[in-house]
């Protein structure tokens, strides 16, 4: 049968070919014959042989004139049925010629069978679409055929001309797609003209809008066609000018299209004025004097794949839109184990065989179009906030979320039925739901800075409404609305989206300026899906509480709202207990029927006491710990990624609320943890190993305020935790778990380490020093750091063997050419310089033998040369080593004299003429600390008069406050009058230059740092006063009497500002009672400086 047709088909071809190179061949027989052809099932069968599809479509090409309207077009379709239905593989050369053949069809035919041509034109390039390159200016150039037909009246006053434009757009995107297709050989792009050309034809489309007479169903498609081109030109090439304020009025009317009643088409949306942020102030506690701990902080990313349910076509658009760019401690350790079901691509619109076939009637296949032109303009929209400033976006949340002062009707009022939430809230269909959150989601994220600003309104009404209280409305109105969506919604992929969104905005929200009662909802609707029976929702969940137990600053209603004795009244046909059947199948989810409502969880606190909130019970129990009143009961696990995050949840508890809630559990959390360290799942031990290294981190956090957990319990969790740990940091494998073992070992702690049984201190260190020859650059790197952690303990820092052993496996590691190895053993190399430093004033403490020395101070040097992120570090060291040197060192080692003054020679290269200015004031800081050497300047000369000189300038003149302050907080540290020699007046007159420019600084960026620049210049100028010396009085008068204004105003502000016990207001006092007391003048010109200098001291309050 294949063969008859083939063959029929090969005749059919041959006659056709025939007649139509004569001269004056027969219209009425050509007509039969294609006709005939086109009858045949290209679409059922392969039966076209190429060398027949070849010839013939070159005949068809040559003979078949563009300006007979029918016969081109029967013959139009003939050949698409060829190429596009037949598999066969035409060359570029017979492509080009159908192609170039349409482009004549569509300038000379009548708007009759425009849509028939284009619609062909539109087939071919789809199939072939590396074709249309070659035809990019005659299609869409200044005078291409595509844009002569969508901006010709001719075309667009007749009843085809939403099908032409439909047809048209998809050409348009043909083009575009083959041009972002990687795979595919490019000699060029699209020219930016071009990309412009065609935004501004599908804004213009989609800004004119409809009337009553339009073919609904055509227009729809039309619309989604000109959003997928803006999406695609936007996200491709963002030198594509975006006319922000009419786009997205597109997308907010488009994205509500068919839901609320609007106008008959989009209208441009200003921004607001309001928009800018400024930094958010830290929340500090009170301070109680004493030097605070560094934290380390912890880098934050959102729920990864997010990619897998919103509607895109390009998956990588959606690659950081779900990073969380703020400063929560939590992360989520699921990222790789998180896939909820994909929603279906907003863009393949090309039949209405994409239609579910439930959907067979008309109002039906509207509701599913519309469904889909709302995925699109969600999907443009989220475009947007990819390309765009967060700063710009920003400009826009006016019209996209709501912002009533009555969050309880949050959508009664018209503008609120006009935003995003609305949309996310009634939608009908679930992908549309999913969408339009993905957007929400895009927006929270990363938005801490600008929400920063809100707040909750003292007074319940007022007239004015503050920008700052109008986002506080929008923060109250995104909770209501989602935990209202986490309480009725069905759809999962719509819950794990709004989960997402809750975790972001939870990130995001200042709950400490807010009113109480937000974090109680959110957390009484997450809590369910805790015990969901799908895994994606608990670990969405999980994610959700990590992110509320990682509020900062804190607020009392976190732990409100998961204490058990506050647990969540239900009534009792909605309470679950756990009973004793789940004790004996293990099965803590709660499964459910898509057709019931979900029920909430709570734990009956008759029979779980063992810890004070139930987010405990529950991590435990997803580990596979059972807890039943004072009895431990072992049950079945959960699956892999609900145990990674309840891990990470752990540690969420442990980093912000240890003392609170896991203060009397340390040797249950030893007993715990150590079975996970020896989980056969990698995963695990990693994020296992990473809890344990949290706890060590607070706990030694809560030492500094008396606040630590016994001391015996620390202790012997870690007896029970090193074993373990020191089997995994032997194993030949897992890598990612050996560096963060190491890091374990570097939190014990000095107290916990000091009490451990020897034979525990020893493994320690042999495991440290072992994993400083790892194969893997990441646990060397680890490895070196955390030696260098330990080498500050005091029982280790005073025994010189481990020190020089440290110091032997830094310089290995400083010779590595991995950028990450040096980074962290520079890094190491300024903690055991911080060591040395701190032995100086242990009389019992070995010193370093000068072999060391001079090699650690010859690494240095060479380091400060290096890559920034060494270079930082590398000064730290040449600063401590400097302060290290004696004479003794210099006479039994004359090589060490021209290292030191090498060493000042880089560290003022890294201050005065480095770019990076953590580098800058680093070196600052370490020519400080050299200078508190006083071998440096009574051993040799030279260097004093350049350092002095610079950092006098540094302190007036650099862009950057940072580097100001160190450099002034530098120029104090000689402690006698001897040290400044004749640079004293020189340093006098720079420092109160520094403070005069100090005052005038106009620079926002560095606002903040303003008041302690001039702090630090005050505390300067005050150790100056007290080496004063008579005869100094003279050389300083033409200053003082320059800059006394300045310098009285200045004081009396500081002095004012400051607590009397603070260290700065202490230094100024000595000063003062110096000047006034016991420095004496002893003629005019003195007289006269000192009574300037006096009257600087008396302060008007």
């Amino acid at each position: 049968m294949e063969n008859n047709l083939s063959e029929n088909y090969s005749r059919l071809c041959g006659e056709l070919c025939n007649l139509l190179y004569l001269k004056n061949y027969n219209k009425e027989k050509i007509n039969q014959l294609i006709d005939e052809l086109n009858s045949k099932p290209f679409k059922a069968e392969i039966f076209v042989r190429k060398n027949d599809a070849t010839t013939l479509v070159t005949a068809l090409c040559v003979n078949i004139k563009p300006t007979k309207d029918f016969l081109a077009t029967k013959a139009s379709h003939l050949m698409k049925s060829m190429i596009v239905k037949q598999n066969l593989q035409f060359s570029a050369d017979n492509l080009s010629n159908v192609v170039a053949w349409h482009i004549e069809c569509l300038k000379h035919i009548s708007e009759i069978v425009v849509p028939d041509i284009l619609h062909n034109l539109q087939c071919i390039l789809q199939y072939n679409p590396q074709v249309g390159q070659k035809f990019t200016d005659a299609l869409i150039g200044s005078r291409g055929v595509l844009i002569h037909l969508v901006h010709d009246d001719k075309y667009l006053s007749t009843p085809n001309s939403l099908q032409i434009c439909l047809v048209a757009f998809k050409c348009m995107m043909c083009l575009i797609s083959a041009y972002d297709d990687k795979t595919l050989e490019t000699s060029h792009g699209l020219s930016l003209e071009a990309k412009e050309k065609m935004s501004q034809i599908a804004m213009k489309f989609l800004m004119k809008g409809h009337n009553k007479k339009t073919d609904e169903f055509l227009y729809c498609k039309a619309v989604v066609s000109a959003l997928r081109i803006l999406a695609q030109l936007y996200f491709s090439d963002q030198n594509v000018v975006i006319p922000l304020p009419e786009i997205i009025g597109i997308c907010h009317y488009f994205v509500l299209f068919g839901l609320v009643d609007q106008g008959n088409k989009p209208e441009k949306i200003m921004p607001s004025q309001q928009t800018v942020a400024m930094a958010p102030v830290p929340h500090k506690p009170p301070s109680k004097g004493g030097k605070k701990q560094k934290i380390r902080k912890q880098r934050n990313n959102a729920i990864e794949s997010l990619k897998k349910e919103i509607p895109t076509s390009d998956r990588s658009l959606l690659k950081d839109v779900d990073n969380f760019e703020n400063n929560s401690a939590y992360k989520p350790a699921s990222q790789n184990y998180l896939e909820p079901q994909k929603t279906k691509h907003a863009w393949v619109l090309t039949s209405d065989s994409d239609i579910s076939d439930v959907e067979n009637s008309r109002e039906a296949k509207l509701i599913a179009l519309k469904a889909r032109v709302r995925q699109s303009a969600s999907n443009l929209l989220l475009v947007l906030i990819k390309v765009k400033e967060k700063k710009e976006i920003f400009g826009y949340w006016w019209a996209l979320l709501p912002d009533s002062p009555d969050p309880l009707n949050w959508s009664s009022g018209d503008s609120a039925k006009m935003t995003l939430a609305f949309c996310a809230v009634t939608d009908p269909i679930a992908s549309s739901r999913s969408s339009v959150l993905s957007v929400i989601l895009a927006l929270l994220s990363g938005s801490r800075i600008y929400l920063s600003q809100a707040e909750t309104s003292k007074r319940e009404t007022t007239s004015f409404i503050p920008f700052s209280v109008s986002l506080g409305y929008v923060i109250v109105c995104m909770h209501k609305v989602l935990t209202s969506i986490l309480d009725t919604e069905r759809s999962h992929a719509v819950i794990i989206v709004a989960l997402k969104c809750c975790a972001a905005l939870v990130q995001a929200t200042p709950y400490h300026k807010m009113k109480n009662g937000l974090i109680g909802d959110l957390v009484k609707s997450t809590r369910k899906f805790l015990v969901h029976r799908d895994i994606t929702l608990q670990v969405g969940a999980l994610i959700t509480m990590g992110c509320v137990l990682s509020v900062e600053p804190k607020v009392e209603e976190v732990l409100k709202s998961i204490e058990k004795d506050t647990a969540f009244q239900n009534s009792p046909q909605n309470q679950i207990t756990i009973t004793d059947d789940l004790e004996e199948c293990g099965d803590f989810e709660e499964g459910y029927s898509d057709d019931e409502p979900f029920e909430d969880f709570s734990v009956t606190k008759e029979k779980s006491t063992y810890f004070r909130s139930w987010i405990l019970d529950i991590c435990f129990h997803k580990i596979g710990w059972l807890f039943r009143g004072p009895e431990v009961k072992r049950c079945k696990p959960a699956n892999i990624p609900v145990i990674l995050e309840s891990l990470q949840v752990l540690s969420a508890i442990a980093f912000h609320h240890l003392q609170e809630l896991l203060h009397p559990h340390m040797l249950l959390l030893g007993d715990v943890l150590c079975e996970m360290l020896q989980h056969e799942h990698q995963d695990v031990v990693v994020h296992a190993a990473k809890t344990v290294s949290v706890i060590g981190d607070a706990v030694q956090k809560l030492e500094q305020t008396d606040q630590a957990p016994p001391l015996t319990h620390c202790v012997q969790m870690w007896e029970k935790l090193i074993t373990p740990l020191s089997n995994v940091l032997q194993s030949n494998e897992n890598s990612p778990a050996k560096a963060v073992a190491c890091d374990c070992i570097a939190n014990i702690g000095e107290k916990s380490f000091k009490e451990l049984p020897r034979r525990f201190q020893l493994l320690c260190c042999a495991l440290l020093v072992g994993s400083c020859s790892d194969e893997e650059a990441s646990v060397r790197a680890a490895a070196v750091r955390a030696l260098a952690m330990a080498v500050m303990f005091k029982t280790l820092r005073e025994d010189i063997h481990f020190v020089s052993d440290c110091g032997e496996n830094i310089l290995r590691a400083l010779a590595e050419p991995t950028l990450v190895v040096r980074a962290k053993a520079a890094w190491a190399l300024g903690n055991l310089s911080d060591a040395l430093v701190l032995n100086l004033h242990e009389p019992d403490a070995d010193e370093v033998d000068d072999d060391l020395l001079v090699r650690l101070l010859e690494v240095s040097i060479h380091c400060a040369v290096d890559n920034d992120k060494v270079k930082q570090s590398a000064t730290r060291a040449l600063g401590n080593l400097l302060r290290l040197i004696k004479s003794d060192n210099l006479h039994r080692n004359p090589q060490l004299k021209t290292l030191c003054e090498v060493a000042i020679g880089k560290l003022l290269d890294c201050a005065c003429k480095v770019a990076n200015m953590k580098v800058r004031w680093n070196a600052c800081y370490a020519l400080g600390n050299a200078m508190k050497n006083e071998n440096l300047f009574t051993c040799f000369n030279g260097w004093q008069s350049e350092v002095f000189s610079n950092l006098c300038k540094l302190t007036k003149e650099c862009k950057n406050l940072k580097v100001r302050i160190n450099a002034a907080v530098a120029l104090r540290a000689p402690r006698s009058r001897i040290s400044y020699a004749a640079n004293f007046a020189p340093i006098w007159r720079g420092v109160m230059a520094a403070m005069e420019n100090a005052v005038n600084v106009d620079d926002f960026t560095e606002y903040k740092h303003k008041d302690n620049l001039v702090e630090q210049l005050c505390v300067t100028l005050a150790h100056l006063c007290c080496q004063l010396t008579p005869s100094d009085l003279t050389d300083i008068l033409d200053h003082l009497v320059f800059h006394y204004d300045c310098a009285k105003a200045v004081f009396t502000q500081v002095f004012q500002r400051l607590p009397p016990e603070n260290a700065s207001c202490l230094r100024i006092l000595q000063a003062a009672k110096y000047v006034t007391v016991d420095l004496v003048a002893s003629n005019d010109a003195q007289s006269q400086s000192l009574s300037l200098l006096q009257d600087i001291f008396i302060f008007d309050f």
